[in-house]
């Protein structure tokens, strides 16, 4: 590889360390030194060396102190480490390669000498080819592996990402509950705010949130949803035509059906049949008949869009429901609300699948499914893949 290597992700080798996914008989240090792990220590939170109070025997004399991990040993220098003093008490500095003696010497800040541990050489043959293929490709470093990996451990990582993403949208809805209203109202305005926030992405998320607030104060103000929709694109500043705005729209990017002012008429539109609906009909009625009243009310062309309203489905109004459940001990809103995530199916965006088309994988199992935005997001692009069935699927064969 030509010019400098990027910096890749070492939660997978910490995860490596403290579960001693490695042969601990007959350890050497790269200076040839025996080496013996009585305890990996404790993983640091915070700044610092990566585990901090190891117990580690190095030839015959036993040390109490910090370990430090990389992929290899000149990201020791490249960090900085060597300059900070709060590194000056790591007593083992270990590495995925670099069994060279003169390419693992490092020193610590206060001039001592670290001696190195190249866990590569210890790994089985699976886990090193492994990572191996995570330096080249730390994307998606399982893509080898998953032509003969089963179906079954793959469905089953996407089954658990697609649970996981629910999970995640329910708690990212709370930061639009504003606790100083009624539990009602406050309600009305997370949905409304997070029914605004998707109709906003990509380019737009941030100031159609906070419009989403302002309008949320001045709609009870309002006789008529047409009146209220020019007040929305009014606020906005839209049409001011480069004078001075509360917002900063982006439009560069933008297809023209995703162009902010028809964002804007969409979610005044949303929010105006998100107000007025009865509030117990929120508690009561079926979410896919209230899905599609809510749809039939933005009247607005360009529409909505199909593939638009199925993530907006999926991702704001059903968590917006359970939280709903949760907040009034509803258990029958909570269980349709989860049961119909799990049943929903969407176009997903052809850029985000690629990776994966690249597989052999059948793709019913990933292409209309919200969960795997979670999997290419959270464990694959997350160097998260200690966590991933399939990686403990691919290591084990």
């Amino acid at each position: 590889m030509q010019g400098r290597e990027p910096t890749y992700h070492e939660q997978l080798l910490h995860w490596i360390w403290e579960q001693r996914q490695f042969n601990n008989r007959q350890l050497r240090s790269v200076a040839g030194n025996k080496v013996k792990i009585h305890q990996t220590g404790k993983r640091n939170l915070s700044d610092g060396p990566d585990f901090k109070n190891a117990k580690i025997s190095i030839g015959s004399l036993c040390w109490y102190g910090d370990v430090e991990i990389h992929w290899k040993p000149a990201d020791w220098q490249n960090h900085g480490h060597h300059q900070d003093s709060r590194y000056n008490n790591v007593i083992l500095h270990v590495v995925f390669s670099g069994s060279n003696r003169a390419s693992a010497a490092i020193s610590r800040q206060d001039q001592t000498s670290i001696p190195a541990l190249c866990l590569g050489d210890y790994l089985s043959q699976s886990l090193e080819s492994f990572l191996q293929q995570y330096l080249r490709h730390p994307q998606l470093p399982c893509a080898q592996h998953l032509s003969y990996i089963s179906d079954d451990a793959f469905r089953k990582q996407i089954d658990k990402a697609h649970k996981e993403y629910f999970e995640q949208k329910v708690e990212d809805l709370s930061a639009f509950y504003d606790p100083d209203l009624p539990p009602s109202r406050a309600w009305l305005k997370l949905i409304g705010t997070a029914f605004f926030d998707g109709l906003g992405i990509s380019h737009n998320r941030e100031p159609m949130q906070k419009l989403a607030g302002l309008l949320f104060e001045q709609i009870s103000s309002y006789s008529s949803s047409g009146t209220f929709c020019n007040r929305a694109i009014a606020l906005s500043g839209i049409r001011q035509d480069g004078r001075p705005s509360l917002f900063d729209w982006k439009h560069k990017g933008c297809r023209p059906n995703n162009h902010p002012e028809h964002r804007i008429t969409q979610g005044a539109l949303g929010l105006w049949y998100i107000w007025h609906l009865p509030f117990e009909r929120w508690l009561r009625d079926d979410p896919k008949l209230l899905w599609q009243e809510l749809r039939d009310a933005i009247t607005h062309k360009p529409s909505l869009g199909k593939e638009r309203a199925d993530i907006l489905f999926g991702t704001v109004f059903l968590p917006a429901l359970y939280s709903l459940g949760n907040l009034f001990h509803n258990r029958s809103l909570k269980q349709q609300s989860w049961q119909l995530w799990q049943s929903h199916r969407v176009r997903l965006p052809r850029s985000l699948l690629r990776k994966l088309k690249q597989t052999n994988l059948n793709p019913e199992l990933y292409t209309r499914k919200l969960g795997t935005i979670h999997q290419l997001r959270h464990y694959c692009g997350g160097g998260r893949c200690q966590k991933c069935f399939v990686f403990k699927k691919a290591i084990s064969s």
